[in-house]
């Protein structure tokens, strides 16, 4: 059964780009400030009856300001700042928010539901909600 729900972005998510695998950006995020949010972009390919992942690019952002809040909360796109060249795009997503953060090697069993095609691309999203909790983010670009 399928828990994601369809999101919708209408302006990008900026993050600087750095070097994650999910482990080290789970290990960052704990010792990181409330609002703390990394992203990894991964591959995905269908092949010989399995799935096969690959992280193409991560990145990484502080907690937004009060004034960055306010802007999205009144859906004021923000700008890109010098050096967020990391971007969850504008657009449409089905998003599921996981009950737990899986180990990478797991990932693949748990985006098979939300495959529609044989290759393609998703987001792996951790931010940290408050001092002892992180939350992990699924978004598959929405056809």
């Amino acid at each position: 059964m399928q828990r994601a729900v369809r999101l919708t972005l209408i302006s990008p998510m900026y993050y600087y780009p750095v070097s994650h695998t999910l482990e080290s950006a789970l290990k960052k995020a704990f010792k990181e400030d409330t609002g703390y949010d990394t992203v990894i972009c991964y591959s995905y390919h269908l092949k010989d009856e399995r799935i096969e992942i690959s992280p193409l690019i991560s990145g990484e952002r502080k907690g937004y300001t009060p004034e960055e809040k306010a802007q999205i909360e009144n859906g004021i796109a923000l700008e890109r700042k010098d050096g967020e060249d990391v971007d969850i795009p504008a657009g449409s997503y089905l998003f599921e928010q996981l009950p737990f953060i899986p180990e990478e090697k797991d990932l693949p069993r748990i985006i098979l539901p939300y495959l529609t095609k044989d290759k393609g691309l998703f987001y792996a999203r951790i931010y940290k909600e408050n001092t002892l909790e992180c939350v992990m983010q699924l978004l598959f670009p929405a056809i």
